[in-house]
């Protein structure tokens, strides 16, 4: 696994998986189970640690600073307020890596739903079209089966050489 690598896994069967980063946003099929993955982005892949990790939040002491700092009621060094500006965007950065993480994870699920919807839509197809195939082969095979119309048909009765004979019925 190179620097240029996102490692991550599959959210169907957990087998991890590898790409290159030019990859990143793309749909992927999973070679285990073959279901189709979106490569998250490079922030939100295993290869750092997790967002929660990374997260610096700032100490009581930076927060009431930076407020007073942006309030104008004190005057706090430039180093200070570079070091206070440098925890903001980091714990911006965790963020946005963990939204970016979660719409990813997200994706995977409607891509798994649409996938799934598909695969029921030409199941579907399927079914309907052998059972219009059944229903003309029933009502093909029904009309061949038919007696002649214009001949009356008995029933309770065998008909021999023009004479009628009774056949007894629940005896």
């Amino acid at each position: 696994m190179t620097n240029q690598d996102i490692l991550f896994d599959c959210p169907a069967c957990g087998k991890s998986l590898v790409v290159d980063v030019s990859a990143e946003g793309m749909i992927v099929d999973c070679p285990q189970c073959r279901t189709n993955v979106i490569v998250p982005p490079r922030s939100a892949s295993r290869s750092e640690p997790p967002a929660s990790v990374t997260r610096a939040a700032p100490s009581k002491e930076d927060a009431k600073l930076a407020e007073e700092a942006r309030s104008g009621a004190i005057d706090i060094p430039a180093q200070k307020r570079l070091a206070v500006l440098a925890g903001q965007l980091k714990e911006i950065q965790a963020q946005r890596s963990e939204v970016t993480g979660r719409i990813a994870a997200r994706l995977n699920d409607v891509n798994r739903d649409l996938v799934m919807l598909a695969r029921l839509e030409t199941s579907q197809q399927q079914i309907l079209s052998e059972w219009n195939q059944l229903v003309e082969k029933v009502s093909t095979d029904s009309h061949a089966d038919d007696v002649d119309a214009s001949k009356p048909v008995v029933i309770g009765a065998s008909v021999d050489k023009g004479s009628r004979t009774r056949i007894p019925v629940g005896e």
